[in-house]
C-alpha cells in the first residue's frame, strides 16, 4: 500500500489496518463502490462507469485505491475487469470499528 512514511513502532496493526480501509473508502464514488460490491457481490468495470455515471478513467482510478488496500479482486475477461469485494478483509477491517 502506498501510504506515508509512518513509524511502524508507534501504531499498532489494527491502526494501520484501519487506516488503510479509511483511505480507500475516502472519496464518496469509493464507498459507494464497497456498498454496491457488498450488496451484488461482483460487477463489470463499465457497469460501473454506469451506475456512477463516471467516465472509465475515474472508475478505474478509484478501483486501484480499492485494489491497494486489499479490498477487491480484480479478474480480467476480455476487454473488461470483474470486480468483487474482497469479503474477507472488509469484513476484518468494519471489526476494527
Amino acid at each position: 500500500m502506498n501510504m506515508g512514511a509512518i513509524n511502524n513502532r508507534n501504531y499498532s496493526h489494527e491502526e494501520i489496518i484501519g487506516s488503510q480501509f479509511g483511505r480507500a473508502i475516502a472519496h464518496p464514488a469509493r464507498f459507494k463502490m464497497v456498498q454496491i460490491l457488498r450488496n451484488h457481490g461482483s460487477f463489470r468495470n463499465v457497469d460501473m462507469c454506469n451506475l456512477l455515471k463516471m467516465k472509465p478513467a475515474s472508475v478505474h482510478q478509484h478501483i486501484k485505491f480499492l485494489k491497494e488496500a486489499d479490498l477487491v479482486h480484480l479478474e480480467y475477461a476480455q476487454h473488461e475487469y470483474h470486480v468483487t469485494l474482497n469479503l474477507q478483509n472488509y469484513e476484518l477491517y468494519i471489526s476494527q470499528f
